[in-house]
Order: structure tokens, then sequence, then C-alpha cells
């Protein structure tokens, strides 16, 4: 009886995912929106465009002027932050995010809602910059 060795097989198999997501949000003011947004990883990312519609189901167009830049660690991700002036008080506004990867394919990434009469009450809006400052210094210290 002959006895073989067994050798193991290793099969590494490698999902490219272009962009992970961690937040999309917009507060308003009358006549200000910002829209926010933070990744978690950008591999092949070249940057971002957003795009603003009046309805949840457009049209919409593109608001930024250039390629919102991709951060230059793309195993880390980054924070933005798009500011967007040409509102008008009272109206809802709807913006999409599209992450354009190095090959220049697209895709999006989901759509939030903001009225530009105040969007976040106040005090919900400090809370939630307050947290991101709070996970900002936590992730510096690692």
């Amino acid at each position: 009886m002959s006895s073989q060795r067994l050798r193991p097989i290793i099969l590494l198999v490698v999902i490219a995912v272009t962009i992970g997501l961690a937040w999309f949000l917009s507060t308003g003011t009358s006549t200000i929106v910002t829209v926010e947004w933070s990744t978690a990883s950008e591999l092949n990312t070249a940057g971002f465009n957003l795009y603003r519609g009046e309805s949840p189901d457009g049209p919409f167009q593109k608001i930024n002027s250039e390629l919102i830049p991709a951060s230059t660690d793309p195993l880390v991700g980054g924070s933005y932050a798009y500011t967007d002036t040409t509102v008008i008080a009272g109206r809802t506004y709807f913006y999409r995010l599209e992450d354009v990867e190095t090959s220049g394919r697209t895709s999006l990434q989901g759509t939030v809602e903001v009225t530009a009469d105040g969007g976040m009450p106040l005090p919900l809006m400090l809370a939630a910059a307050v947290i991101v400052i709070i996970a900002a210094s936590l992730w510096l210290r690692k």
C-alpha cells in the first residue's frame, strides 16, 4: 500500500469593492446645503461627483464643476463635504453621490434629502458634529 501525502490547497479570492461608503448625509439652512460623506475604503477610486434633483426620481444635474478627488490613502478612505450655495429657501432637494473609478466606470452610492430651511435642528447638528470629531480623534490615536 502506498502512502500519499495530502497537500493543502489555499485558494485566495479577492473581491474588488471600489468604495465602502461609511455614511452620507446632508444639512441645510435657508441658503446653503452641506452634503457630507465618509468612506471606509476607496480602491481604484479617482473621485466623486455630486448630483442634485428636486425629486427622488430625478432628473439630477451634476453640481460640482470638477471631480472631487479621492483620498490619498485608498485603504483608509476619507471624509468629504460639499457646500451647495445655489439652493432656494423652502425647497426640498435630493442629492446623489457617484463614485468614479480610475477606469472611468461610475456607480451611484445613494440619495439623501434635505429642505433648504434648516434641515436638521441645530442641537442635533451639533451632536452629529461632536460624534464625528470624537470618532476622528479616536481613529487618529490608533
